[in-house]
């Protein structure tokens, strides 16, 4: 696929949390994620948990442990000629935010009914305006040097000393209502300019 340097083609990178060494599952899992490297969020204020469309994606990419060992890059196009490994989200309502200062947000939903929720991308230059109808999305595994500054900045350290979470004791059955989680990661919209996660414009 041609990548783009404007609206078409952007990423966001997703890094697995060393202190939740606990969670075996993708929904179960906590991470970190962020277009740029200096912009990493922060999982005392930021969701940590990746949407059901998202954990799918994975799944289809066959990269499970990988991404519970270290993370994932997460692709997005609004080109209709992606080709194979992408999976089509089409857009399907729209949330202005409840502060003037926050950016809408809008739901897309895939061809299997799961979801991910995507941040209009905001800037002074230009005017705020649609969000595109259709995306496709993809994962694929970190570089090396992405995995080598996560793990030159702690990212994957585990805490000192580790406490044991509910879910980690107990299985829910089926039905029964487990501890409430955070809000799911909500993935990043088309920005007028692209930059990869450790510095440098494409």
């Amino acid at each position: 696929m041609r990548r783009n340097t404007n609206r078409e083609y952007w990423t966001l990178t997703v890094l697995r949390m060393g202190s939740d060494d606990f969670s075996s599952d993708l929904e179960g899992a906590e991470f970190r994620f962020g277009r740029f490297n200096w912009e990493l969020s922060d999982p005392e204020h930021d969701a940590t948990r990746i949407p059901q469309g998202l954990a799918d994606v994975v799944r289809e990419a066959n990269i499970v442990d990988e991404a519970l060992e270290t993370g994932f890059t997460v692709e997005m196009t609004t080109r209709g000629d992606a080709g194979p490994g992408w999976t089509e989200f089409r857009s399907t309502v729209s949330m202005t935010g409840d502060k003037p200062w926050k950016s809408p947000r809008t739901l897309y939903t895939s061809p299997e009914g799961t979801s991910i929720e995507m941040i209009q991308i905001l800037s002074c230059s230009r005017p705020r305006g649609r969000m595109p109808g259709k995306i496709w999305v993809r994962v694929t595994g970190l570089s090396d040097a992405v995995v080598f500054w996560a793990m030159e900045n702690d990212v994957f350290k585990p805490p000192i000393g580790r406490q044991m979470k509910l879910d980690n004791w107990f299985e829910f059955q089926e039905g029964e209502k487990k501890p409430p989680t955070s809000e799911a990661i909500p993935l990043p919209g088309p920005s007028e300019r692209q930059f990869r996660f450790l510095g440098g414009e494409r």
